[in-house]
C-alpha cells in the first residue's frame, strides 16, 4: 500500500539509498538533508519532493515536519535518520560546541518530530515511526562519549514513545544497525553492510503484518559479532 513517507538525513548514506528504495516501491516520499545540491540530484533520480532544511535549528525542524506534511496532504511514517558525529575525542577534549551541535541533531530533532508525528497520526489512528538509532547505543567506545550519549538518550525516548504511541495504532521502532560503508566514515569499509542493504531492510518494516509491531531490531555486517 502506498504511504505518505517523511525521511531525514537523505543526501548522502543510509538516507539518501531508503529514499530512492521507497520511491522505487511506490511510496510517496519527502526526503530533507542540508546539502541542496544533494536533494536537487535525489528528486532528479527519483521525483520526490525535498526540503532543504538544517535540523540543529528548531525552526527549520518545525517549518520543514509542517512544508513535508503539508506536501504530503498528511503522515503516515517517519524515518528518523539523521545524525552526526564532529569527531571522536576524549572526554577531556570535547567543546561546548560540538556537544550541542551533536545534541541538536542526534536527540532534540528527532524528539521534535516524533513530537509533531503524534499529533498528526493519533487523530488519524494509524502511522509508523521508525528511528534510525546505532549499535553505538549498546557499547561504550572510548572516544564516543557524546555521540554515544546522544544515541542513548534516543534509544531511551524510543523506548517511551513505543509505550505511549502504541495505544493509539502507531508503530515504533527502534533500529540499532551496525557497521555501514558510508561516507560518514573517514575510509572505505566494504566489509561492512552496503546502505543499499540497511535501506532494503528498513523498507521491509513497512510491509510486516498489520498484527506484527517490530519494537527494535539489531542488524550488522557478518564481520562485526557483537
Amino acid at each position: 500500500m502506498k504511504k505518505k513517507i517523511l525521511v531525514t538525513g537523505a543526501t548522502s548514506g543510509i538516507g539518501y539509498a531508503l529514499a530512492l528504495e521507497l520511491c522505487e516501491k511506490g511510496h510517496d516520499v519527502v526526503a530533507t538533508g542540508r546539502n541542496a545540491q544533494k536533494l536537487y540530484e535525489l528528486s532528479s533520480v527519483t521525483g520526490c519532493h525535498t526540503i532543504a532544511a538544517d535540523l540543529s535549528i528548531v525552526d527549520d525542524v518545525l517549518s520543514m515536519f509542517e512544508s513535508a506534511c503539508s506536501h504530503l496532504g498528511g503522515l503516515d511514517v517517519l524515518i528518523n535518520n539523521a545524525g552526526m558525529i564532529s569527531r571522536k575525542c576524549s572526554i577531556e577534549d570535547f567543546t561546548l560546541e560540538e556537544y550541542e551541535a551533536q545534541y541538536a541533531i542526534n536527540l532534540r530533532a528527532p524528539s521534535l518530530l516524533c513530537r509533531e508525528s503524534l499529533k498528526v497520526m493519533k487523530p488519524q489512528q494509524q502511522g509508523q515511526i521508525i528511528n534510525v538509532i546505532s549499535t553505538v547505543a549498546k557499547r561504550a567506545n572510548a572516544t564516543m562519549s557524546i555521540y554515544t550519549a546522544m544515541k542513548q538518550g534516543l534509544a531511551g525516548f524510543s523506548a517511551i514513545l513505543m509505550k505511549e504511541a502504541q495505544p493509539h495504532g502507531i508503530k515504533v521502532t527502534s533500529l540499532f544497525p551496525g557497521g555501514t560503508d558510508t561516507n560518514f566514515r573517514e575510509a572505505e569499509r566494504p566489509e561492512y553492510m552496503n546502505p543499499t542493504s540497511v535501506a532494503k531492510t528498513i523498507a521491509h518494516l513497512l510491509e510486516l503484518p498489520a498484527d506484527i509491531v517490530m519494537h527494535e531490531m539489531t542488524f550488522r555486517p557478518p564481520v562485526e559479532l557483537e
